[in-house]
């Protein structure tokens, strides 16, 4: 009978171990990073930018709290790597920043567009003078981030730039 006694007793405290950390885990801060491709035409409110500007093609970045918790995001923190070089917001790069509400509940998600011909300039990717089989095949993977008002950062590594077909890949 004492023994039963004692392995019921170690029997619940594994359970409590378990379900302090399970519930942690669950209550972490999560952030999703995705980038696409867009035309400036989809973006909402381009007023003031020249008219020219709804056929410049934009990386899209949408950034979604998949957390319970309220997370306040910096935005302008994000950062783009890949080749070795980065890519930092600068102020006339992107558009969707004056729309952009940096308190994201759980569960909700905001978006900028940046220039893609700024970042890949700046990420020093370019077309090749004529496509072979390494070339045309040459995948660029990106490492995506973005800190919060804590300083956490959130990052995203899922997604290469696919030049020959000028497509984010996963």
């Amino acid at each position: 009978m004492e023994t039963l006694i004692k392995i019921a007793g170690l029997l619940g405290f594994i359970i409590s171990v378990a379900t302090f950390v399970l519930t942690r885990i669950e209550r972490r801060k999560k952030i999703e990073i995705e980038i696409s491709d867009e035309m400036g035409i989809s973006f909402p409110n381009l007023d003031g930018w020249p008219k020219n500007i709804e056929s410049e093609y934009f990386i899209k970045v949408r950034f979604t709290n998949l957390g319970p918790q309220t997370v306040i995001l910096k935005p302008r923190t994000l950062k783009i790597e890949s080749n070795g070089k980065v890519y930092c917001l600068v102020n006339d790069d992107y558009i969707g920043m004056e729309d952009f509400d940096e308190v994201l509940i759980p569960m909700s998600s905001r978006s900028i567009g940046i220039f893609q011909s700024v970042v890949l300039n700046k990420l020093d990717i370019s077309s090749p003078k004529k496509y072979d089989n390494e070339s045309f095949n040459k995948v660029y993977p990106f490492k995506i981030s973005v800190l919060d008002h804590n300083g956490k950062t959130y990052k995203n590594k899922r997604y290469s730039y696919h030049e020959a077909v000028c497509q984010y890949v996963t």
